[in-house]
């Protein structure tokens, strides 16, 4: 994406590579799954993630995806997203592997952690994947993620008012203020999911991409499907 423009006139965005297969960096997938408002950049995200392999979008997809009317506006929401280090291309597709998403969970929630502790669960309590926990403290764990999901979802105008930040995490914390596990909501579509983790969190790490993709690609819903659109690639 190119920027072209000086400060007395509106810039023009144009796509500078259209040879890259997009999709969300970790900052990017968080974003897109961190709360259920929706947004132009958001919707971009999600439907990056609505397919098993990421895609070379044409410009005609980016005003699909974005629900935006004109080129320039569509622009203007990859260009945001490109600033705030959200998107990433690769020269070749990129994807979570096929399967269940019960392994790909397991397998993706030590990066997560540095401790190698984490959890995932559903909004019924139920853990759909847990590491490095024991049985006990992942039936726990995954009964206070649903109450703390629960509560978060009540509170979220209010939380991101007092504490001037957007940011869905919660904690148990110890005497000292040290946190022993967070938790992390993940609103998809119309289901939500927490992610618990113990020790000090990792979530700028690709297992985030893997993970969050995988949950997307099953629960994101059809209205998020990124349908091909037809004819050659935008210039």
């Amino acid at each position: 994406m190119s920027d072209h423009g000086d400060g007395s006139t509106p810039a023009v965005l144009e796509l500078a590579d259209t040879g890259l297969y997009l999709q969300p960096t970790p900052a990017g997938a968080y974003y897109a799954v961190g709360s259920p408002e929706m947004t132009p950049e958001r919707r971009l995200l999600l439907v990056l993630m609505s397919s098993q392999s990421s895609r070379r979008p044409t410009m005609a997809d980016f005003c699909q995806w974005t629900q935006q009317r004109t080129e320039q506006d569509a622009l203007a929401v990859v260009f945001r997203a490109q600033e705030r280090g959200w998107l990433e291309g690769f020269r070749q597709p990129q994807g979570p592997p096929p399967g269940p998403l019960e392994p790909i969970a397991a397998r993706t929630l030590p990066a997560l952690s540095s401790s190698g502790h984490g959890l995932l669960a559903d909004a019924q309590g139920f853990c759909i994947a847990s590491r490095g926990f024991d049985s006990t403290a992942s039936d726990f764990l995954a009964a206070v993620s649903a109450d703390i999901a629960s509560m978060h979802e009540r509170h979220a105008a209010y939380l991101a008012d007092a504490s001037g930040t957007a940011t869905g995490a919660w904690a148990l914390v110890d005497m000292a203020g040290n946190s022993r596990v967070g938790f992390w909501p993940l609103f998809i579509g119309d289901h939500r999911f927490v992610l618990a983790l113990g020790g000090l969190p990792a979530l700028n790490h690709p297992a985030l991409v893997e993970l969050v993709w995988s949950l997307t690609f099953r629960y994101g819903g059809p209205e998020l499907a990124a349908t091909p659109t037809p004819g050659r690639q935008a210039q």
